[in-house]
């Protein structure tokens, strides 16, 4: 007898572990973080300036650390910014290599690493860390830094 309830514990334990696993891969916000985030990529290689600016603060910044450069070299400048230097000559392609979202009360992160083309062609690779505001029933962009990392990325795609 006792080892039939030792059985039935270990199973319902498991069972509970498992629903609060996949809980937790299903949360809604994370997965509208994820969309936001990846409308952002397709604003930025389509340059749509109505969707990039639907999804940002255009007050919010962008903090860009280049480590392809020696010494290392850090750079700001805001959203509105960006909106000046759209080319639709040039087609930037950001691919995400993956996505870590926390959520909590009305403000997620997303650390993505990526991949960066420009017309097709491999420029670098390295990490966005997205901070995002929700307004009303939407998030919204507000700061964005992220590396230029030198190398082939590997370390990135096994992450």
């Amino acid at each position: 007898m006792l080892v039939v309830m030792k059985k039935t514990m270990l199973l319902t334990l498991l069972s509970i572990n498992f629903q609060c696993y996949a809980q937790q891969q299903d949360n809604p916000e994370e997965k509208a973080v994820i969309a936001v985030i990846n409308q952002f990529f397709v604003s930025l290689e389509k340059q749509d300036t109505v969707l990039y600016k639907q999804l940002v603060f255009t007050e919010g910044q962008i903090w860009r650390i280049n480590s392809k450069r020696k010494p290392i070299s850090h750079s700001v400048r805001y959203f509105k910014d960006d909106l000046k230097t759209f080319d639709p000559e040039k087609i930037l392609q950001e691919k995400p290599l993956s996505f870590d979202v926390k959520v909590h009360e009305g403000i997620a992160i997303a650390w993505v690493p990526y991949e960066f083309r420009v017309n097709d062609k491999f420029s670098h690779c390295g990490v966005d860390t997205f901070t995002l505001i929700k307004v009303g029933t939407n998030w919204r962009i507000l700061n964005l830094s992220y590396t230029i990392d030198a190398g082939d990325c590997q370390e990135l795609k096994n992450e």
